[in-house]
């Protein structure tokens, strides 16, 4: 973030145009080595002022960098809570423009605040838009965009120096891998997670990242130290209230939310008559508005099912998955359907089953 506050300084523009494909500064370059051949001075500063700063962009428009004005940094995290209740009803093609643009806007306006306290703030709320966007792309199986948000999240929030929010993107960063299926991979990440999470952070980000790594941790085959840390989740999750979570895992204060996750950790580690159990309390309680989570816990659920045995009522359950799935346009949910027909494969004569190939592969 440093070093792309002084490029925008640099060309006097703003620093999400740096970043964008839409604006070419070469001409910028060259009036600097024209003013510089002439005799006249080359520093940013004697051309512009930082609160006059502008940049001509390709079609000759002006750009100008914003301020921030006083309780606009409210209004924009209220619009990032916005984003993430819709994201959470209708999918993450839904607000996945919006976001982008939010993003953007959130980084024109970097060091725009009166204080240094208004400038951290502003970077803790960036980070939180950040890893947002990532959460999106990762929705739509876009890996590549994601790793992109949150080595952005990552940078963000290291230099507002909140160890929260930089566990937790390490935790966000280590789920491309979950679903991957490295389990490895995601240790890594997660250990790194862990050691962040050491410090002054809140309870409901260790009992998360607690909770990934019980998963990561039945993927790479160690189902005792799985439970130790789906056990030291459940701890962490004990200390967890409404006013302590951040606004960016506040969903993770409802004990709903952490039945969820405890039960994809339980299928993970084939403890499929828990996981049904945990799985379906936590459906009967998840709020109408978790339309896509819905559908990942079934998901879950169907899993926890074919492991039992119960074959049919795991084709039932999958199919709801599929129709919620499809309406939240959640290319990662399908794609999990798509996994689960592997593991049916010994009932493949089944009617169910059968029906079930159908509906996820020819519809």
């Amino acid at each position: 973030m440093d070093t792309l506050g002084r490029l925008a300084e640099l060309y006097e523009c703003s620093v999400s145009a740096l970043l964008s494909d839409h604006y070419d500064f070469r001409h910028l370059d060259q009036a600097y080595q024209r003013l510089g051949s002439s005799g006249a001075p080359q520093s940013p500063g004697s051309i512009a002022s930082p609160d006059t700063a502008m940049a001509v962009a390709r079609g000759g428009h002006i750009l100008k960098r914003p301020r921030l004005s006083p309780g606009l940094l409210e209004g924009l995290s209220a619009m990032t809570q916005t984003f993430r209740q819709m994201d959470y009803l209708s999918g993450a093609r839904s607000v996945h423009s919006e976001v982008n643009a939010h993003l953007r806007r959130m980084l024109d306006l970097r060091d725009q605040g009166r204080t240094s306290a208004t400038n951290r703030e502003l970077l803790c709320a960036t980070a939180d838009v950040a890893q947002l966007a990532a959460w999106l792309a990762i929705d739509g199986q876009e890996y590549s965009t994601a790793k992109r948000h949150c080595r952005l999240a990552l940078t963000v929030a290291e230099e507002a120096k909140d160890h929260g929010m930089h566990a937790y993107v390490l935790g966000v960063m280590s789920y491309i891998s979950l679903h991957a299926c490295r389990g490895h991979d995601a240790l890594k990440l997660l250990s790194a997670a862990s050691e962040m999470a050491t410090h002054a952070v809140p309870s409901a980000v260790r009992s998360w990242i607690a909770e990934a790594r019980g998963e990561a941790l039945a993927l790479a085959g160690d189902q005792r130290a799985g439970l130790s840390s789906l056990h030291a989740a459940e701890v962490a999750f004990d200390k967890v209230t409404e006013s302590t979570a951040p606004p960016w895992l506040a969903f993770y204060n409802s004990p709903v939310h952490a039945a969820r996750l405890k039960g994809r950790c339980l299928v993970r580690l084939g403890h499929a008559n828990a996981a049904i159990e945990v799985l379906n309390d936590s459906l009967r309680q998840l709020p109408p508005t978790y339309v896509r989570e819905r559908g990942g816990t079934l998901i879950d659920l169907a899993n926890a099912l074919a492991q039992a045995g119960e074959i049919d009522e795991a084709c039932r359950i999958a199919a709801q998955a599929d129709e919620l799935s499809r309406a939240t346009s959640s290319q990662r949910n399908l794609r999990r359907l798509r996994e689960l027909l592997v593991v049916l494969v010994p009932w493949n004569r089944s009617a169910c089953v059968q029906e079930l190939a159908s509906r996820l592969l020819l519809s």
